[in-house]
């Protein structure tokens, strides 16, 4: 690794001169070059209202993306450079809440630079690419997070084709860069033993339908070698209504399962730090979700119930251990769950739950406030059960979680790019629910002012 970093460092410099030698350039691999980014500042403050304890910081951060235009129209590299500086973080807190490193300081790297071989425009209907690099990578159950300071990526390969109605993702990936890293790294179980590679795939299919109405089916699904392997199915039915409102239906299926002896979650000390422990060697989850867009208001709900059976010697504060659906690929990477219930702190996702979902969202561009948006999400779990281990008794457990979020873009031409965002979540469950997962109740405060830029 070590010998790889002036190589990337040199690759990076000439990526991101590109578009200055694009102004007087004929050849579109430079003369279609581009460079954009972000500036932003973050603040967290998150209320462990459990236990008294407080976490979170304020950072400012720059993301920089730059590309070629493509060679032959077939070949183009690019890349992207990261840069955290903590501003502020008050004297106690247990952490940044991910904002900064391992040491609550600010970071920077070089988290993307790779080469993408494309179809050429020539062959109508079918477009195909293949990424070669460090990444932001969406495929299959394998994904990026961008919720922090800077975003997470992956190393490995990425490949795509579109026909028609028809999508495909394939993906292959050894190494990644957690959103709280400077470099990449092996991916790793919970006690740090390495994960030789993660797999993923995607298929889509979207049926056009009579009236307007339409039909997707997907697949995904997610493979971490020797370790655990992941399938979903998702059908979406998309119908229109009067007055210009939609209908979106949702049924979503998660499946997951043991799939190695790296898989080591059953009476581990070792990985107290990534307690409450998951399932033993099974979990499911499915969803059943709709959602109404009928002007300015967009109505959601749905139900999600999870079955995610942890070890019976499995033991937290006394109490046998509650499992949940794991749905990340290493201690250190980010997998996806895109389940409605998935909220701001809690993922709803534990052992025998049925957690319900409410929300709203007004957009009050039709009273004249252009860019500005306000939703209200309101979660109940419940249906878990915590056994006292002293006294062999079960006790039926519950959560809850009501989140806020509000969103302003600026749409003044001079302050065109920049947009303000605020979540608020408020967290509460059963104090049996809480000694038999760990999990706190929280007060979790965050928001982002961005400006997003290209050249």
């Amino acid at each position: 690794m070590s010998s790889l970093r002036p190589s990337l460092l040199s690759c990076a410099v000439v990526i991101f001169s590109l578009p200055v030698m694009a102004i007087d350039s004929s050849d579109p691999f430079i003369r279609d070059a581009k460079i954009d980014g972000k500036v932003e500042t973050i603040f967290y403050n998150d209320k462990n209202t459990s236990d008294g304890t407080t976490g979170g910081a304020w950072t400012g951060a720059i993301w920089l993306n730059a590309e070629t235009g493509y060679l032959a129209d077939v070949i183009n590299v690019g890349g992207s450079a990261y840069r955290v500086a903590k501003l502020n973080m008050k004297a106690g807190n247990n952490g940044s809440s991910d904002l900064l490193n391992a040491d609550n300081e600010g970071f920077g790297k070089v988290g993307q630079l790779w080469v993408d071989v494309k179809l050429p425009k020539s062959y109508d209907g079918v477009s195909a690419d293949v990424k070669i690099g460090r990444q932001l990578m969406e495929t299959g159950l394998i994904r990026y997070s961008s919720s922090r300071s800077v975003p997470s990526s992956w190393q490995g390969v990425d490949a795509a084709v579109s026909m028609d109605n028809f999508k495909g993702k394939i993906a292959w990936v050894d190494e990644v860069s957690t959103r709280t890293q400077s470099g990449f790294h092996h991916i790793v179980n919970a006690e740090n033993e390495k994960i030789d590679w993660v797999v993923a795939m995607q298929l889509s299919y979207t049926f056009d339908l009579a009236n307007h109405r339409s039909l997707e089916l997907q697949y995904n699904n997610g493979l971490a070698h020797k370790y655990v392997t992941g399938q979903n199915v998702n059908a979406i039915f998309t119908m229109p209504l009067h007055n210009d409102s939609t209908l979106t239906l949702t049924g979503m299926y998660y499946h997951a399962k043991q799939d190695g002896d790296l898989w080591k979650w059953v009476n581990n000390p070792k990985a107290e730090d990534y307690s409450p422990r998951p399932f033993d060697n099974k979990a499911q989850s499915g969803n059943l979700n709709a959602v109404l867009e009928s002007g300015p208001w967009t109505f959601n709900a749905g139900v999600t119930y999870t079955k995610a059976k942890t070890s019976v010697v499995n033991t937290e504060n006394n109490y046998q251990t509650i499992g949940y659906y794991d749905y990340y690929f290493g201690a250190n990477t980010q997998g996806a769950y895109d389940v409605p219930s998935n909220a701001i702190y809690s993922s709803f996702y534990f052992d025998k739950e049925t957690a319900w979902m409410v929300g709203a969202e007004y957009d009050f561009s039709s009273v004249g406030i252009d860019g500005l948006s306000f939703g209200y999400n309101y979660m109940y779990g419940s249906g878990m059960k915590a056994r006292n281990i002293a006294t062999n008794t079960e006790q039926d457990v519950h959560e809850s979680e009501s989140d806020l979020t509000l969103i302003y873009n600026f749409n003044q031409p001079e302050l065109k790019g920049l947009q303000f965002k605020v979540e608020y979540a408020y967290y509460k469950n059963s104090d049996a629910f809480y000694l038999a997962t760990g999990q706190n109740e929280v007060k979790d405060l965050r928001s982002w002012l961005s400006y997003s830029f290209s050249i």
